[in-house]
């Protein structure tokens, strides 16, 4: 592989493209590349010297990642490894230079300085009561979240099993449980499964952390329920994931079926500002996540804004809140989302009561059976409350549609067998043309005589 070009200064963007250029490689397909790039435009356009700084030690972070990544990630051109190599060793030389410090130390120094460290109550719980329990970089790695396509996935591993509610048609609830792997596998991620009422005081939330590295972990955090380890029980907080050390950001996360919807920075350990969840959902970015629509909650969960609107305001939540119409904007999207799913589901038990109609005889596979039923399912709707209704979206013409799309159009009838050569029925006799009268003869008026 060639050598790419040695840097000496941070390269204009224009040049950065020009020496990361692979043929055949889209740029767009490559969400951490697009956020070297970004970094690049805000570090030309920023005139303060700290905050060059910080934006350089946001650049090495990203370049380390890409590096540790670019090898298994699809989109992600191999290609242009040697200008991401010699840019890497060029920010961390110029930032260890600037801080003075090794290169060696650099990573432990920049997380130190610009990383989110402990608060006061996390150092009074960890350090001075010594209550948490700290994993180590090997046993930390079964929580570490990745991601493929924008989804979050995360390994099962033998004795994990959980089980998840789901909502079910006619409102109640039903209880599934994954069965427990051999070994580890990567699966969905749920919340769910990380979830601890008692703890955050709401279900399906589970706890995160980032580290500085912008790798996601998500486990279930216990206080004081004992003293059995995470997973079982023991005091297992945020700051339990890093063993105390500084992170990107911490808080409560909503997960279902890969998808995030929400995110919380309630981290009462590291207490992380609106930087820090702003340099959080970036890194969500880099992994893939489309952020647009993400419900974005304050530190108390008192007030939410979309993810959009959070980005668009940099962070400032009041603007955000106050100035863009995020409750329609998160009921629409939220709206949309339960209509699609429900749609389908719809359609499915349309579709199979169709299917039982016809096979228990009570209406034919023509145009009148398929009115008639389709007349008599609308009549038999019901809301919630047990009251008769027509569903507010569905019509006649739906339901025709639905039975199409599952059992194909309406036989059309056979037409009659013709009739064999030399087998011709004899000609039908003519109509004798009917007798014409001049209708019923009426006797003679009388002459009246004077």
């Amino acid at each position: 592989m060639a050598r790419a070009r040695a840097y000496t200064t941070t390269p204009t963007l224009e040049q950065w493209k020009k020496d990361s250029s692979v043929a055949l490689a889209r740029r767009q397909d490559d969400a951490i590349l697009c956020r070297i790039d970004d970094l690049l435009v805000q570090y030309g356009a920023n005139g303060s010297a700290f905050g060059r700084i910080q934006l350089k030690a946001d650049l090495f972070f990203t370049l380390d990642y890409w590096l540790k990544v670019h090898g298994r990630t699809p989109g992600m051109a191999k290609g242009r490894q040697p200008a991401v190599y010699e840019l890497y060793r060029y920010t961390a030389h110029s930032l260890a230079a600037a801080l003075s410090c090794t290169i060696n130390t650099l990573p432990e120094y920049l997380e130190r300085h610009f990383g989110r460290k402990l608060s006061y109550h996390g150092e009074h719980l960890d350090l001075v009561g010594q209550f948490a329990t700290y994993l180590t970089r090997a046993e930390v790695e079964k929580y570490r979240l990745s991601f493929r396509k924008g989804k979050a996935y995360m390994w099962m591993w033998p004795g994990k099993g959980h089980e998840l509610t789901r909502p079910t048609a006619d409102g109640g609830l039903v209880t599934q449980e994954r069965q427990q792997p051999k070994g580890m596998k990567l699966v969905l991620a749920e919340s769910e499964s990380a979830s601890n009422k008692n703890v955050f005081g709401l279900k399906q939330w589970g706890g995160f952390a980032m580290s500085m590295g912008r790798d996601l972990y998500m486990a279930r955090h216990h206080c004081g329920e004992g003293s059995a380890g995470p997973g079982s029980g023991g005091n297992f907080y945020h700051s339990s994931y890093l063993a105390g050390d500084p992170v990107l950001c911490a808080g409560t996360i909503l997960i279902e079926q890969g998808i995030i919807k929400a995110v919380c920075n309630d981290s009462g350990h590291y207490q992380p500002d609106q930087a820090n969840f702003m340099s959080f959902l970036q890194a969500l970015m880099m992994h893939g996540v489309n952020v647009q629509n993400i419900a974005i909650y304050d530190y108390d969960r008192r007030h939410c804004v979309s993810g959009r609107d959070f980005l668009q305001r940099r962070g400032n939540f009041a603007q955000a809140l106050l100035l863009s119409d995020t409750t329609a904007y998160r009921a629409n999207s939220a709206a949309k989302g339960r209509y699609v799913s429900e749609k389908i589901e719809h359609k499915k038990r349309v579709a199979a009561l169709w299917k039982q109609a016809v096979d228990g005889h009570i209406v034919a596979n023509t145009l009148e059976g398929r009115l008639f039923f389709a007349e008599k399912l609308l009549s038999n709707y019901v809301r919630r409350d047990g009251q008769r209704t027509h569903a507010y979206d569905v019509n006649t013409t739906w339901i025709l549609e639905v039975i199409a799309t599952y059992y194909g159009p309406v036989p059309t009838a056979r037409p009659a067998p013709p009739v064999p050569k030399g087998r011709q029925p004899p000609p039908l006799p003519p109509r004798a043309p009917p007798k014409r009268t001049n209708g019923p003869q009426l006797p003679p008026r009388p002459v009246r005589t004077h």
